[in-house]
């Protein structure tokens, strides 16, 4: 059972010339589905950030099942939230119906405004704990 659900439409500007979502969007899929995340939880994203904490990419992994055409209506599912000292795995799903279209995780580590690796905040610990 997934963590969280977004749902959104493959868009015209997602298609490449081979009338499919571009390789690329599966990365900015699994970014929507983390905001949208964070916001459901009570926490936006922004608040992390006044707050001088920012969880740049350190690794990313795509595996791609099938075409995701325009139009189509897409799930896009976190199906787990790994919390370390420094850094957070989401484990991301997403569908169309019951057609896989792509799986995939990024790891992010836990800064502060000059760059530095920081212990997550106690707070997003627990937040996803609830998750």
């Amino acid at each position: 059972m997934a963590v969280f659900e977004y749902q959104r439409r493959v868009r015209y500007a997602d298609t490449d010339q081979f009338q499919a979502a571009h390789h690329s969007r599966a990365l900015l899929w699994f970014e929507e589905a983390r905001t949208e995340l964070l916001r459901a939880l009570g926490r936006p994203y922004q608040e992390f950030e006044r707050a001088g904490f920012f969880f740049p990419v350190r690794e990313a992994s795509c595996r791609y099942r099938s075409l995701a055409r325009f139009d189509m209506l897409l799930a896009v599912a976190i199906d787990s939230v790994e919390v370390r000292g420094a850094s957070l795995r989401f484990d991301y799903r997403v569908t169309c119906g019951r057609e896989a279209i792509v799986e995939g995780y990024t790891v992010h580590a836990c800064v502060d405004r000059a760059g530095k690796v920081v212990r997550l905040p106690a707070d997003l610990r627990e937040i996803f704990a609830r998750a």
